[in-house]
């Protein structure tokens, strides 16, 4: 007897696709975060001392970029920290060259102090724009043609940091007449809108509103930091913000700096690794890492010599094939 059923025609797995190369969706697993963390207040609001705490749980190794007045310094005693120079002309390439000292030199956590200084400072962000307004640069006359991706290259860079990153921000000062319950009336200081590009904010993954060394946790994708009120944060709230960002599975950690010098020194590379080696260092903004050169005296950017050396090994092997 013939089956004369009709059986529905298999449709295959959704999975037995090929994954679309430029959207290669998959499960997603909740991993660690490095810190990108902005304090923000008022001067004498307690950012710097807080930014010494946090860093101090996140990791082992802390370095300071301080601009012009260097307050960081007098909080040696209280904690271990490395710091350079104070910078006294802040502007973005200035502060993309120290990240990438810092990276190079392995420091698990930097902190910018303050940050508001690359923006508003000399040097920063909007007086580069007023001078390139007076030249009349790029046909534009508002100057932000020139300047803005400067701007956008140095936040790039901050968040590509393959560390933690802590950065203050100045809040304009507002004072506010408030009564007491005995109806006497006082000036009090409150800290405005921070001195950053407009949504600076929301840029990092944990932002803390200071003053009178009080912090109110803006944002943190964290329930139990989310909306906390903390006076004098210390230690062990640095530990809660630190269980938050380790809460996950270890990311795949970059490439080490030291690895990059040491495949651009080494002297079996090929000219398609250094293409690909400056690839690397031009997309983590390492490229003014400073090496010693080949006569081992001169110090070169990393990314100069990368781009010397290619260039020899090109040349070298036009030489032989026109001799072949």
């Amino acid at each position: 007897m013939t089956d004369t059923t009709t059986h529905p025609q298999e449709t295959p797995s959704p999975t037995a696709r090929p994954p679309h190369p430029q959207f290669p969706f998959g499960p997603a697993v909740k991993t660690r975060l490095p810190g990108r963390i902005a304090l923000m207040g008022p001067s004498g609001s307690g950012k710097t001392y807080t930014a010494l705490e946090m860093a101090s749980a996140l990791g082992s190794t802390t370095a300071v970029i301080e601009a012009v007045h260097g307050h960081a310094s007098k909080y040696a005693d209280r904690f271990n920290f490395d710091v350079c120079p104070p910078l006294t002309y802040c502007s973005p390439e200035a502060l993309i060259a120290a990240l990438a000292e810092c990276a190079a030199q392995g420091y698990a956590t930097v902190i910018v102090d303050p940050y508001t200084l690359f923006w508003s400072g000399h040097g920063g962000v909007l007086e580069q724009v007023d001078d390139a307004a007076k030249r009349g640069s790029s046909g534009n006359k508002s100057g932000w043609n020139e300047v803005r991706p400067r701007q956008r290259r140095m936040w790039d860079a901050l968040f590509a940091y393959p560390g933690h990153v802590i950065a203050t921000l100045r809040s304009k000062t507002e004072y506010h007449l408030e009564a007491d319950e005995q109806g006497h009336h006082t000036m009090r200081r409150f800290g405005g809108k921070p001195e950053q590009r407009d949504g600076a904010e929301y840029e990092f993954n944990f932002v803390g509103a200071m003053d009178d060394n009080t912090l109110v946790v803006l944002k943190a994708l964290s329930a139990d930091l989310s909306g906390a009120v903390v006076s004098k944060p210390g230690a062990e709230f640095a530990a809660r913000v630190r269980d938050w960002l380790e809460d996950g599975e270890p990311p795949t950690p970059p490439v080490p700096v030291t690895e990059l010098i040491a495949q651009a020194c080494h002297p079996e590379v090929t000219h398609a690794a250094l293409g690909q080696l400056r690839d690397t260092v031009r997309a983590r903004f390492l490229e003014d890492v400073l090496i010693t050169d080949d006569d081992g005296v001169t110090l070169v950017r990393l990314d100069d010599y990368i781009t010397r050396r290619g260039r020899s090994l090109q040349a070298t092997a036009v030489q032989d094939a026109h001799v072949s």
